[in-house]
């Protein structure tokens, strides 16, 4: 499967990088992770996000005036830390998993024609993502004992049940000055990382979802 992705992934950018525009981008992202188990609701989590890198590749495929297609070949950082109590017992998650990750936006561009000038765009799109390496860290205390606490590397074999391949949409905007673009999106993940049912339908517990908030600074050429 990394293979695979791999191959997915170059073939974009040796489709596109003879005739699109290209650009490199670079910023840091705001982590968390959507967690729900057997015995534990949403509500009863208490969800905190962790600072994350973020960096890649762009290439935009003019369609129309406004309109471009721009595939991304990305280095995403997920992650984020949750604190729940059961039975008097207090337990913090931390996870950070690095993510090869392609997106394909459609985005809408209004003004800086030809980089000349000031802009501002939406977007929107799918991606997929290959998760490289990652871990977990667990810590269970009562009263100030602790009870249980462990750090975990992901294998995304049947060792721990994860998922390597996760997937998700974007809803991004932001503003351009000249080649310079400034971009804000809210990246959502789909996929239950610790869902292993056959069909990989996200219809079981416990849930592990991610979701990510990114700020990156630019440049097209």
């Amino acid at each position: 499967m990394k293979k695979l992705l791999l191959v997915i992934a170059l073939g974009v950018i040796t489709a596109t990088a003879a005739w699109a525009q290209v650009g490199i981008k670079a910023g840091v992202g705001f982590a968390t992770i959507n967690e729900e188990g057997d015995d534990i609701s949403q509500d009863d989590i208490d969800n905190r996000s962790i600072v994350t890198p973020v960096l890649g590749l762009t290439f935009g495929i003019n369609i129309a005036d406004i309109l471009t297609i721009q595939p991304e070949l990305l280095y995403s950082q997920s992650g984020g830390s949750n604190t729940y109590t059961l039975l008097g017992a207090v337990t913090k998650n931390s996870y950070r998993i690095n993510y090869l990750e392609l997106p394909v936006l459609a985005k809408l561009q209004f003004g800086n024609a030809n980089q000349d000038g000031i802009g501002v765009h939406i977007a929107a799109g799918p991606w997929i993502g290959y998760a490289l390496n990652g871990k977990r860290t667990t810590k269970t205390t009562r009263d100030d004992t602790v009870l249980f606490d462990v750090e975990d590397k992901f294998t995304f074999d049947d060792q721990d049940n994860a998922e390597r391949i996760n997937y998700g949409m974007i809803g991004a905007a932001g503003v351009s000055f000249g080649n310079v673009v400034v971009d804000l999106r809210y990246n959502y993940g789909l996929n239950n990382l610790l869902d292993n049912d056959a069909d990989n339908t996200n219809d079981t517990k416990p849930v592990l979802q991610t979701r990510n908030i990114a700020l990156t600074l630019g440049m097209t050429f």
